[in-house]
């Protein structure tokens, strides 16, 4: 049933989030009983730190510019309390935001306030409001996408559209990885140009031309702010160090036909890594350790690798952004049935938590890390990640179980959604769902899986996969208030 008066954010609304906003700051920040829940926390480590001139530039590579931009104004004019409960406000007000649209779309106030709840209270989302980092804000921004494609498939008009367009274009200026979701972005507009939108060709014209300078709009203002932040202008290396990543640890027994020097550094660690492959005692979790997880950081610039760092540094000057894309895109159509296998076995790999080893698992590791095919470097990056594990082993096992019932959960809600949608093709919960699952595949395949998998993705995308259930969740919601009616 439709509601004919939509809720909106009023001052009511605002006042109840600052008194939540402030009993979250107050019980996280001042009772260790809640605080340690938050885990360690990337905190600047004295009062200088953000205050002198921003860096978002290291040796090779840039990272986004806005965020070290934005810390840098904020600690030259409030202190550090006053942006914790900025941030953690921006968290709860726009998922209470998420709340009043899903309320809007006929959901249980009852089950919207749930997803509220395990929201802003899950630990590991609400960490990076207690911390100052990019996730800080990505994940209010990530938020703020799904509120407004909430609200766009609630009511398709032009004002809705552009929020959703401008939303996403934040959370690309935020993390620039955020891209990938331009894929669907661009699909919805087209969609609204040509079947929804009935004005006349020049309206639609020029509506094509704004949504396209909102979507353009982060590249040219990181590249502005970068360059205004590093005037020396280093070349980029930010995407060909994870696709130098993924083009070596997605491949099994094949190489590149090439006799450069990528070529050669690609067939050493990719004959490296097959090495590993025939280790015994490695199960599922282990193998998909080191495929997911190790291998990747050790091929990965970040890590600083000797090979690696030495590749740069002698390879710096050149094109290699462009070098490797085509590299990467021709031998995934050589083999793509390998990369397709390495990224959906990383896809599962993200819910079974493999970063995080059990008390067993990581006894048996120590055992395979003493084979003489791990070098010194090798043993450092591996030894950085498995230290992680040793603060959740209580919980691991747990956690893969619950992970693989949301897995399970959201596959079935996915199926019930086509089929639904099918059926009734203006069911808005079941497109909701189809559309948040294609959004968290794609940036877990396309992003994630391209770097490495880790814990703190999962976490950081976390909010798509409880919003893939929407309909699932619909469904509950008809059945308790069928139950109700019936037993009044």
């Amino acid at each position: 049933m439709k509601k004919n008066n939509l809720e909106k954010f009023n001052i009511k609304n605002i006042i109840f989030c600052l008194i939540i906003s402030s009993i979250i700051f107050f019980l996280f920040n001042n009772i260790s009983f809640f605080n340690n829940f938050l885990g360690e926390l990337n905190l600047p480590i004295n009062d200088t730190d953000f205050q002198s001139k921003p860096e978002n530039c290291y040796t090779y590579f840039c990272r986004s510019a806005l965020i070290p931009y934005l810390y840098y104004f904020l600690f030259n004019s409030i202190s550090i309390d006053f942006i914790i409960f900025l941030q953690v406000y921006l968290l709860v007000s726009i998922t209470f935001l998420i709340r009043m649209k899903l309320i809007n779309l006929s959901l249980s106030p009852w089950i919207a306030s749930f997803l509220f709840i395990i929201l802003v209270l899950n630990p590991k989302i609400l960490k990076y409001s207690f911390g100052v980092q990019e996730e800080s804000f990505y994940i209010p921004a990530l938020l703020l996408g799904i509120s407004s494609l909430i609200e766009f498939i609630l009511k398709k008009n032009i004002k809705n559209l552009m929020y959703l367009n401008l939303s996403f274009a934040l959370m690309v200026l935020i993390r620039e990885a955020a891209v990938i979701f331009y894929f669907l972005i661009i699909l919805i507009n087209i969609y609204y140009v040509i079947k929804i939108d009935n004005k006349n060709y020049k309206k639609k014209i020029s509506l094509t031309i704004i949504v396209f300078l909102i979507i353009i709009s982060p590249n040219i203002i990181n590249k502005n702010l970068t360059n205004h932040l590093n005037p020396e202008k280093i070349n980029n290396h930010y995407f060909s160090m994870h696709a130098l990543t993924s083009l070596i640890s997605k491949q099994e027994n094949f190489q590149v036909d090439s006799d450069d020097y990528l070529s050669r550094l690609i067939n050493d660690r990719v004959a490296k890594l097959n090495n590993i492959r025939e280790i015994k005692n490695l199960d599922k979790i282990k193998r998909l350790n080191f495929e997911c997880i190790i291998f990747p950081a050790m091929n990965n610039l970040s890590y600083l690798h000797p090979k690696i760092f030495n590749f740069y540094e002698k390879n710096y000057q050149k094109d290699l952004n462009k070098q490797l894309f085509f590299l990467y895109i021709n031998n995934f159509f050589k083999n793509p049935h390998i990369f397709l296998l390495k990224f959906h076995e990383c896809f599962i790999g993200n819910f079974l938590t493999v970063e995080l080893l059990t008390k067993e698992e990581m006894s048996d590791m120590e055992k395979i890390l003493k084979d003489p095919i791990f070098d010194p470097d090798d043993k450092r990056i591996i030894e950085r990640f498995h230290k992680i594990s040793n603060n959740y082993f209580a919980i691991t096992q747990p956690l893969r179980i619950i992970n693989i019932i949301i897995l399970v959960i959201t596959f079935i809600s996915i199926i019930i959604s086509i089929k639904s949608l099918a059926q009734k093709k203006n069911d808005k919960f079941a497109l909701l769902s189809i559309l948040f699952f294609c959004m968290y595949y794609l940036i877990i395949n396309l992003h994630v899986n391209l770097i490495s998998v880790q814990v703190r993705w999962f976490f950081t995308y976390y909010p798509l996969l409880i919003f893939s259930n929407l309909k699932i969740l619909e469904l509950i919601n008809l059945f308790l208030l069928k139950k109700f009616y019936k037993n009044r």
